[in-house]
């Protein structure tokens, strides 16, 4: 459960702040490579999903174990 949720906050985490620094790639004035923070976003969105696999597999293992 704690590898679930430690993966699940990390990825929230680096989705945030790819999507600041995409925000501030956005405003300044030069050329700004935007494939690093998109991959990060990408990576952060990934991490999230399967956090939230292992968090649901938990659960249900969880609930087949008290029946």
């Amino acid at each position: 459960m704690f590898v679930g949720r430690a993966l699940y906050l990390l990825g929230m985490a680096v989705v945030f702040f790819s999507i600041v620094v995409l925000i501030m790639s956005f405003f300044s004035n030069g050329g700004v490579d935007f494939m690093i923070p998109l991959f990060a976003l990408l990576n952060g969105l990934i991490a999230m999903g399967v956090g939230d696999l292992v968090i649901d597999v938990n659960h249900r293992q969880r609930v087949e174990k008290m029946k």
